[in-house]
C-alpha cells in the first residue's frame, strides 16, 4: 500500500476520519475509486482505465491502484472497510464474479472479493453496480422511504434490482434482478445474451445505435449520409440525429421507449412496487420516456397495482454506484 497518494492533498487529508470506507465502481470502461466519509460524503475520488485481456490480476491490480490514488488505503490515515459495485452477475456471498457481458475474459470467474482482501488485508463487500444504486437511491435518491421498488438503469446495458419489503431481493444463487433481459419479442432484435426481444435488445445505447443504423440502411436521411461517409455512429448520436427529423432515428427511439413502457406493465404486474425508479445515460436524454412508461402502466397493468406505482428518475447521477457501494461496505 502507497504510504501518500499524489492526488490526495493535505486539505482533503484533514476531513479523513478512521470510520471512512474505501470503494469502487467497476464499469467495463473505467474503474472508479473513492474515500467516502461516514455521512456518505465523497471525500476524495480516482479513476483508472478498466484492463482488458485474459488476466484477472490485471483488474486487481488496476483496482488496488485506484484506492490508492483515492487516497484509502494511506498507512498513516486507513480505512477498514471497502465496498465494491460491480458489473453483474456476481455472487454478494462470496465477491465471485460469473461472466459479466461488456468485459473482457479477465472478469470471468473472477473472485473478486477473496483477491481484494489478500490485496488489501481489509474487509470487503462486492454486489453488483445495480443493487448497490438501488440501495443508495434507497438511502439519500428518489426511492427514500419507500420499501417497495424497482430500480432500472439504461445504459451500455439495460440492468435492474427489486426491493421488496424494504430489502434487495437476491434468489437463490444471488443473481436475481437481471430485468434487463425480460424478453418482450421472441421475434425481436438478437440480444448479447443470445435471446431475442430483450429489453436490452431495445433500450441501451448499444441497441439504440445498432438498430438505428439498421433502419437507415433503407430510409434516406442524415444517419444515412454519416453512415456512408464511413463515420460510426453511438446512441448518444442517435438523439442528435432524431432532434434533425431522422425516420430511422426517431423509430429507433420509439421503439425504445415502447420497449421501456411494456418491461414496466411486466415489472408492475410481477412485484407490485411503489416505484421504478430509473437511472442511466440513455434515460437521462430521454425523461420522456419515463412519462410515458407510467401511462402505460395505469392503462395497461393489472389493478389495483396499476394505480399504486409511479416511474421516476434517479436522482443521484454518476455517483449513484459510488455511493451505493460505501453502504455495501457497512452493511
Amino acid at each position: 500500500m502507497d504510504s501518500a497518494s499524489p492526488l490526495v492533498n493535505k486539505h482533503q487529508i484533514a476531513a479523513f476520519s478512521a470510520r471512512d470506507v474505501g470503494v469502487l465502481d467497476i464499469g467495463g470502461t473505467w474503474i472508479r475509486g473513492a474515500r467516502v466519509s461516514r455521512r456518505g460524503q465523497i471525500l476524495t475520488r480516482a479513476r483508472r482505465k478498466t484492463p482488458g485481456g485474459p488476466d484477472p490480476s490485471s483488474v486487481v491490480t488496476t483496482c488496488v491502484r485506484t484506492l490508492e490514488d483515492a487516497g484509502a488505503l494511506l498507512e498513516y490515515a486507513p480505512v477498514r472497510r471497502i465496498g465494491v459495485s460491480v458489473t453483474g452477475p456476481v455472487d454478494p456471498r462470496t465477491g465471485t464474479l460469473f461472466t459479466p457481458p461488456n468485459t473482457d475474459s479477465n472478469f470471468a470467474g473472477l473472485e473478486l472479493g477473496a483477491r481484494l482482501h489478500e490485496a488489501t488485508g481489509l474487509t470487503i463487500a462486492v454486489d453488483k453496480d445495480t443493487n448497490a444504486a438501488a440501495l443508495a437511491e434507497n438511502a439519500r435518491g428518489a426511492a427514500q422511504h419507500v420499501s417497495d421498488f424497482i430500480y432500472l438503469t439504461l445504459s451500455t446495458g439495460v440492468g435492474g434490482a427489486a426491493v421488496v419489503d424494504g430489502r434487495l431481493l437476491y434468489g437463490s444463487t444471488g443473481t436475481a434482478g437481471e430485468l434487463g433481459h425480460m424478453s418482450l419479442d421472441p421475434a425481436g432484435p438478437r440480444c448479447g445474451c443470445g435471446r431475442k426481444g430483450c429489453l436490452e435488445a431495445y433500450a441501451s445505447g448499444p441497441a439504440l445505435a445498432r438498430r438505428a443504423a439498421e433502419f437507415a440502411a433503407d430510409v434516406a436521411g442524415p444517419l444515412q449520409e454519416h453512415l456512408a461517409a464511413g463515420r460510426e455512429v453511438t446512441g448518444a448520436d442517435i438523439s442528435h440525429f432524431a432532434e434533425l427529423g431522422d425516420h430511422a432515428a426517431l423509430r429507433a427511439l420509439d421503439d425504445a421507449r415502447c420497449a421501456l413502457s411494456s418491461a414496466c406493465v411486466d415489472l408492475v404486474n410481477v412485484f407490485n412496487p411503489r416505484l421504478i425508479v430509473v437511472g442511466g445515460s440513455v434515460a437521462a436524454h430521454h425523461a420522456e420516456w419515463l412519462g410515458a412508461a407510467s401511462r402505460a402502466i395505469r392503462t395497461a397493468a393489472l389493478s389495483p397495482s396499476s394505480d399504486a406505482c409511479t416511474v421516476v428518475p434517479a436522482r443521484l447521477g454518476d455517483d449513484v454506484s459510488l455511493i451505493g457501494a460505501s453502504l455495501l461496505s457497512r452493511r
